[in-house]
Formats: C-alpha cells, structure tokens, sequence
C-alpha cells in the first residue's frame, strides 16, 4: 500500500512523488507550500478506490529541506507540476488536477495549457493576506527561516504522520506564492473545464472570500463551491476529510470516464 510506504520514508525526509497505478483515467495530485506529498496521500488513496491511475507530485525545493526550498522561485513549482502532468498524461487517456493550498493555484494555472478533464482546488487563496505578505518581508530581512513551533492536526492522531516533515519555513518565498497566485487570478477567466472549489470553514491561513472569488473570476468555466464546515487548512487530514473524499470522487466520476473501444 502507498501509506506503508510513504510512512518507510518519513525518517530520511524523502517523502517523494507517489504512484497508484490503475485504470486508463488519472487523478494529479499537488501539495501545498512548504508541504510535502504526504499531505495527499490518504485522499490519493480514497481516490484510486475508483480504479484511477493516482500520482501524489512532489513539486521543486518540496520534500527535500528548507534550504532547498528556499533556493526555488514560483517558475519551479510551476515547472515541477507540469512534468508531473505531462508524465501522468502518457499514462493515461484523461486526466484531473488536484490540488491543495498553493497546489491548487498551480493547477488552476497550469490548467489553460495543459487542458485536464477537471481540476479540484482546496482551500486555495486568491492571494497572500497584506498582513502576512508584510511580516514576511520585514522578517525576512532578519530571519532566512521561521521555526514552526507547533502544527495543529485536528484530524486525529492517525493524521499527524502525513503533515509536513519541515521544521522551519523560509519565510521568504511569500513573494514567490504572491506572484504565483496573481499569475493564477490571470488565467482564471481562461478556465473552461469543470472546477471544484472546496474551503474550510476553519481556514484562517487564506482570505475568506478565495473560493467566492476564484469561482466569480472563472466565470467561463462550470464551477462549483463547497463549504467543509470542521475543517481548516489541510483540510485533507482534517475533520470534514471523508466527507472531502467523497466529493472529489463523486465530481470526478463525471469526468473521467473512458470510453470502451467497441
């Protein structure tokens, strides 16, 4: 199974891209900033009982160390994600996106070029709070990294092995996020394919209004916005996570059926 197996690689902090092989329809999953795969890996579970083909992404500077991650620029990501796709994409005949926090900005962006059957956003911000974009520059000029002293996992003790193996953040890649998140509002009124928009109604981390205004400004595109009302940022180890579950795969069962050849 893929939790044993990611479980063997949290002592070395290698928590690297995942494979679920499967059918010819295929789910990509992203992570968030300065997470890792794991974050992904019980929802890349609840999404190949569908018989899906799941791959969990590592995106560039990720799963490795703060000091790699501190090196990269939102171009990286942005790169990283699209071999990610293009490789999931040889695989199989379809393809959705999956991404959480900044990795469902990466999907929306790299949904106008790459044209997957859909894309499920979770609690995507349609920008870096002022507030926080201020701190993080005045602190970068004193402190490359921010320890995290404490992480909240009110998922449940079985949840706590899949949360970021980081122990510092560099603090100043916000203005990386920053820039790939107004790279991302961009592109939204360009989006034509089916979109899910999920936020927690406990998500202090992203402005309130994200999912409203992601969903108003890809107007074109059939979207639709789900509210978890336990849950807070990651959200896919969160109290409402079964729940997220089930809608991703009920959304995705739309669009991603493969024709048989007669």
């Amino acid at each position: 199974m893929l939790r044993s197996a990611v479980r063997n690689h949290r002592a070395s902090l290698e928590p690297a891209s995942r494979l679920i092989p499967g059918g010819p329809a295929g789910c990509l999953l992203f992570h968030g900033f300065s997470g890792s795969p794991l974050e992904m890996v019980p929802l890349a579970e609840a999404l190949a009982e569908e018989g899906w083909t799941v791959s969990v992404a590592r995106l560039a500077g990720h799963g490795t160390s703060p000091d790699e991650l501190a090196g990269t620029t939102w171009q990286d990501w942005v790169a990283s994600g699209r071999e990610a796709y293009q490789d999931l994409r040889r695989r199989c005949s379809h393809v959705a996106v999956v991404g959480l926090s900044m990795g469902g900005a990466l999907g929306l962006y790299l949904a106008v070029t790459e044209e997957p059957a859909a894309v499920v956003a979770i609690n995507t911000p349609i920008r870096v709070r002022p507030l926080l974009a201020t701190a993080s520059r005045a602190a970068s000029r004193m402190l490359p990294h921010l320890p995290v002293l404490f992480r909240l996992s009110p998922g449940g003790r079985e949840m706590r092995s899949y949360l970021s193996p980081y122990n510092r953040i560099p603090v100043g890649l916000t203005s990386e996020v920053d820039r790939l998140l107004l790279a991302t509002r961009e592109m939204l009124p360009r989006l034509r394919m089916p979109l899910l928009i999920v936020q927690g109604r406990r998500d202090w981390v992203i402005p309130r209004d994200s999912g409203p205004r992601i969903v108003a400004l890809a107007r074109a595109a059939p979207a639709s916005l789900l509210w978890l009302p336990r849950s807070g940022h990651v959200a896919t180890l969160d109290r409402d996570r079964r729940i997220l579950y089930d809608a991703v795969r009920g959304f995705l069962r739309g669009h991603l059926q493969v024709r048989e050849s007669p």
